[in-house]
């Protein structure tokens, strides 16, 4: 579930809290990353029952409207194209999925934000041309309209963005990578499936070693990477040297000694990426430039060295 970008967004995070907070408590440190990594999943979770909260709405509504005195036309028959999506139906029978919202993670207590999102939704365009299909839609069809949803409500939506971050701290910040997983995973759902596969936290033990050790190391050689930052940046004025830059050169600087079968060329494209969502505009040029020279400095002494096939400079 979790891609090596997102593990580095994450140690980075948390590395600039505890530098900022002056707090290098290995243990602590590596407990907090964790707790915040699987957080991810268990939003995971509560965005992919999202859908299932609509439709018990949208159900709710409907038993109201035939049950009135005088119900309107379409109050009598009612368009069940959405409660009875195909799809949202294999999501409101996965066990796992009900397993996890069972532990408290579920939209029963935010029914306001569940009634926002449902009269929301009946006016966007995707939602009017699926219910307004002539023909009864195929599970393609239904399909498609859950990954419509996915691929606009949630990661485009203020209020959802507050109501995370009342919840957890963690999640305001992962809506969209955790979109874009439902989205994979809904990409394999077909006809005849009574339940949807769900990734784990890890793709295996190597990811897991990577996002503690990356963390270990740069909160333990922190103070000697920042020395080489001073020592090879002597052209650039420290004092206006952003704090996350130097973050992130002191975990490029861990990654490239404590990962040998990392390539650099894949380490630095990685810090310079994340620069430019955390730092400030001159950052990627500044990142690049002195951890380049850094890691170069380093191979001389023996102390950046990398294994395996490709991965050698000749």
């Amino acid at each position: 579930m979790l891609s090596r970008r997102f593990i580095r967004v994450k140690v980075f995070k948390l590395l600039f809290s505890s530098v900022h907070s002056q707090t290098f408590d290995l243990v602590s440190a590596e407990r907090e990353l964790l707790k915040s990594l699987d957080k991810t999943r268990q939003l995971y979770f509560l965005l992919l029952s999202l859908p299932g909260a609509l439709v018990r709405y949208a159900r709710e509504r409907i038993d109201i409207g035939m049950q009135k005195y005088h119900p309107t036309a379409d109050e009598i028959n009612p368009n069940l194209r959405f409660v009875n999506n195909k799809a949202i139906e294999i999501l409101e029978k996965d066990r796992e999925l009900e397993k996890a919202t069972g532990r408290g993670l579920n939209w029963a207590s935010h029914r306001s934000y569940v009634k926002k999102v449902y009269d929301n939704l009946k006016d966007e365009p995707y939602f009017l041309e699926f219910m307004e299909s002539p023909t009864e839609p195929s599970f393609a069809e239904d399909l498609k309209f859950l990954m419509d949803f996915f691929g606009s409500e949630p990661d485009e939506d203020p209020d959802l963005y507050s109501l995370l971050e009342d919840q957890n701290l963690y999640w305001a910040d992962d809506v969209a990578y955790v979109c874009n997983v439902i989205l994979s995973q809904l990409a394999d759902l077909k006809t005849g499936d009574d339940t949807m596969t769900h990734p784990p936290l890890f793709y295996n033990q190597d990811d897991r070693d990577f996002a503690t050790g990356l963390l270990a190391h740069s909160l333990s050689h922190y103070g000697e990477y920042v020395n080489y930052i001073e020592k090879f940046a002597q052209n650039w004025d420290l004092e206006r040297i952003a704090a996350t830059d130097s973050v992130l050169i002191v975990m490029g600087l861990a990654e490239a000694v404590a990962f040998p079968q990392i390539p650099i060329k894949v380490t630095l494209n990685e810090m310079v990426e994340i620069s430019k969502f955390y730092s400030t505009d001159n950052s990627r040029l500044f990142v690049n430039g002195i951890l380049d020279r850094v890691i170069k400095f380093l191979a001389l002494e023996g102390i950046v060295s990398k294994r395996g096939r490709g991965l050698v400079e000749k």
